[in-house]
C-alpha cells in the first residue's frame, strides 16, 4: 500500500520529523480522539485503507490499538504501520495503546504545515 508523494513543484516532503516538531504535533493531537480502531485482526487491508482515508482528510490523527496488546504487538504494529503508509506519513508517538499519526502535505494543502512547527 505504499504510495509515492503527490508531486509538487514546490515541496520536498521531510525525511523525518525534529523533536521539535514531534512534541508540537502531539500538543496539537492531545485534544483528539481516536478516528480510526484496531480490531483483533489486526492492521488488515481495510484498517489500513481508513487510516489512509482518514489522513488525507484531517491530517494529524490517533489510532486506538486492541485492548489486550502487549508491548512487543505494539512495536509490531508501529513497525507495520510505517511500512505500510506513504513516505510522507510519520508515526509521531504512541501513548498506550493510542498512536499519533501525521501526514505531510504541500504547503498549499496543509492543515498544519511542518514549517510553522519549528
Amino acid at each position: 500500500m505504499k504510495e509515492a508523494p503527490r508531486p509538487s513543484k514546490n515541496h520536498r516532503f521531510a525525511e523525518n520529523l525534529t523533536s521539535k516538531q514531534k512534541a508540537a504535533l502531539k500538543s496539537k493531537a492531545h485534544h483528539l480522539n481516536p478516528v480510526v480502531q484496531v480490531g483483533a485482526q489486526g492492521l488488515t487491508e481495510t484498517v489500513l485503507q481508513e487510516t489512509q482515508r482518514a489522513l488525507d482528510k484531517h491530517e494529524l490523527i490517533k489510532l486506538q490499538l486492541p485492548g489486550q496488546t502487549d508491548a512487543g504487538e505494539k512495536k509490531d504494529v508501529l513497525a507495520e504501520l510505517e511500512e505500510s503508509l506513504p513516505d510522507h506519513c510519520f508515526v509521531v508517538g504512541r501513548i498506550g495503546r493510542t498512536v499519533i499519526l501525521y501526514m505531510e502535505k504541500p504547503a498549499a494543502e496543509a492543515i498544519i504545515p511542518l514549517k510553522s512547527l519549528v
